[in-house]
């Protein structure tokens, strides 16, 4: 495929860009969206050009630019959150964003369409983010109802997708997170998506 074309032939000489030698590097796809609390039942991914790079890596929605292509080898699933204190006074299960995840990966599911096949839907708590902060914390005093610091994310080994599926350069891909009804957390979260695998890119 020219990936130039249609240009005049007599220009073909001065041709900036080839996609005759690729070359593959490790990489990864990533967005992120907000579940607002006790409203989302669906959340779109990779559709839309992000607004800067902390939420996401797409330079045009839904697609590859020519000539990349991804190979998709492990999926993640990273809950934005922070430590936090909580009152341990309440009744019930403590009010926090810890239990906010749990709530949303006890019936989350992912879908992955490529073109116009679906490949899943997954269950969230089979996805886990992998990496990132590690805190157990718990604190006691003498106030009237204790306050406990925690946190929440969602870890452990990364589930390698096998086979591994590719994008194609130009081919239509989104993902979608799916609840069967709206969660009721203590407050909106960012979910970010992503991609561990490798890109096919043109060298210039």
């Amino acid at each position: 495929m020219d990936l130039n074309s249609p240009i005049p032939e007599q220009w073909s000489r001065y041709v900036t860009q080839t996609n005759l030698a690729l070359e593959v590097i490790p990489d990864q796809l990533y967005d992120t969206q907000t579940y607002v609390d006790n409203a989302t039942v669906q959340l779109t991914y990779f559709n839309t050009t992000p607004a800067n790079e902390s939420v996401g890596n797409m330079v045009q929605p839904s697609t590859l630019p020519q000539p990349e292509s991804f190979l998709i080898q492990a999926p993640r699933v990273n809950f934005h959150s922070l430590v936090e204190t909580d009152d341990a006074g309440a009744a019930g299960p403590l009010a926090s964003q810890m239990n906010d995840i749990a709530l949303l990966i006890n019936t989350g599911r992912f879908l992955l369409t490529i073109g116009n096949k679906r490949y899943g839907p997954w269950r969230l708590w089979m996805l886990p983010a992998g990496s990132g902060l590690k805190v157990n914390m718990a604190s006691a005093g003498a106030e009237a109802a204790n306050l406990v610091h925690g946190y929440g994310a969602t870890r452990g080994a990364l589930w390698g997708l096998f086979p591994h599926l590719m994008i194609s350069p130009l081919q239509q891909f989104r993902v979608d997170l799916l609840w069967p009804a709206a969660v009721n957390l203590t407050a909106n979260m960012l979910i970010e998506v992503m991609f561990d695998g490798q890109r096919a890119r043109s060298q210039q």
